[in-house]
């Protein structure tokens, strides 16, 4: 079954000022200006900015790579470098644009702010307190700074301290739709989930476009066995974010839950395109498809899923039952047994009692035995376990 989770927390980095002109007109300007001159840093920088505050962040990425060629020591452009990074995800890369840029320019508060943020990302939560607390010093966009150290705080555990920045933060920026969300998060791990809700709803009631709440607010619907909430609140996040794999993901579950088949292979399948290395997905696929009678290509997804993961243990259950259908004999117990290995393996005695009896019919089907299989193809991770190898016991002074 899909997990359902909340989504991560917002953490944010100082953004860029207001634009006095169209992004359109600011990109034809810098564009016919480095034609005239194209050896000019500051141009290649400016037009970076300019992609990044219309959100085109592999573009700005290429202006701000060149202006950095073209002037080594340039840490402004280090900085915006480091920006366009995170927000393509490249956290570890921004974090190295950004630690140039901080070492460039020292007393740039601004930098701290960032990289205070970047190792939240990468989850070096020491250093992202410790570039927080040297902005907070200089005074620096507090609300961002007290939102960043609510997020670090939420990460190691801290909700209490967590709550108490998000609070100093809305006393100094009372809009900002990203702190009630992040409390969301945290009084939902708490199993405050009036709060939580009450959190997500504030968020809507400031920006009803904000997909993250949409998002969050179902999970918390589907969490209380609200199917067709949960549902509404995740088409309204996919409209809004049609390329978030995990709202997809998830619209995918609700209905399968709802027995909308189709329904949820269609949004499985969109997750799939958007994220391919999910084993997870591709697994819920495969299974779908099975359950609709589609068995080949729930070989397909199925053969995915155990590729990405080798010891996903209801993928091999899966694989089998498919093959069966396709009387398949060989192909349907070989998977069986490796479920069961992979069950026993990871201790989950209930599931590895379970493919026994599936397997004992699927014998009798076919007239094999155990020892037909003495040289089953296993995963590397599997090869040499065996089930029925005792746990080595401690021995005491005592026995004999």
């Amino acid at each position: 079954m899909h997990l359902i989770v909340i989504a991560i927390f917002y953490f944010l980095l100082v953004s860029c000022g207001p634009s006095s002109d169209s992004p359109k007109y600011k990109f034809e300007q810098f564009i016919s200006k480095i034609e005239d001159e194209p050896e000019d840093p500051t141009l290649h920088y400016n037009l970076g900015k300019a992609y990044i505050e219309d959100k085109k962040y592999n573009s700005a990425l290429k202006a701000l790579v060149e202006a950095i060629r073209l002037k080594e020591d340039y840490g402004e452009a280090y900085r915006e470098k480091g920006i366009a990074l995170f927000y393509l995800k490249r956290y570890f890369d921004a974090e190295k644009a950004l630690s140039k840029s901080f070492s460039l320019n020292p007393a740039n508060a601004d930098i701290a702010t960032d990289l205070g943020s970047i190792f939240i990302a990468t989850g070096n939560l020491k250093k992202s307190l410790r570039f927080l607390k040297i902005a907070q010093i200089r005074d620096n966009n507090m609300h961002i700074v007290f939102n960043n150290m609510g997020a670090a705080h939420a990460e190691i555990g801290q909700n209490k301290q967590a709550i108490g920045y998000w609070e100093k933060a809305l006393e100094v920026h009372p809009l900002m739709t990203e702190v009630h969300i992040n409390m969301g998060v945290v009084y939902e791990r708490m199993g405050k989930k009036k709060k939580a809700i009450a959190a997500y709803q504030k968020a809507l009631e400031q920006d009803d476009r904000n997909a993250m709440a949409h998002y969050n607010l179902g999970v918390i619907h589907a969490k209380n066995k609200d199917i067709l909430k949960a549902v509404e609140s995740w088409q309204k996040a996919s409209k809004l974010d049609s390329k978030d794999e995990k709202v997809l993901a998830s619209l995918g579950w609700a209905y399968e839950s709802l027995g909308k088949k189709k329904k949820a292979l269609q949004e499985t399948l969109k997750a799939i395109k958007l994220e391919p290395f999910n084993s997870q997905t591709h697994y819920t696929a495969g299974r779908i498809q099975s359950d609709l009678g589609n068995f080949d290509k729930a070989l397909d997804a199925l053969g995915k899923a155990v590729n990405l993961d080798p010891e996903f243990g209801d993928a091999y259950y899966r694989l089998g039952i498919a093959y069966d259908n396709l009387n398949e004999s060989r192909d349907a117990i070989s998977n069986i047994l490796i479920a069961e290995i992979v069950y026993h393996k990871k201790k989950e005695m209930d599931l590895f009692k379970k493919m026994g009896e599936e397997l004992k019919p699927l014998f009798e089907k076919y007239e094999l035995t155990r020892k037909h299989f003495s040289q089953l193809q296993l995963p590397d991770t599997l090869k040499g376990y065996d089930v029925n190898k005792k746990p080595k016991r401690i021995k005491t002074s005592k026995d004999k």
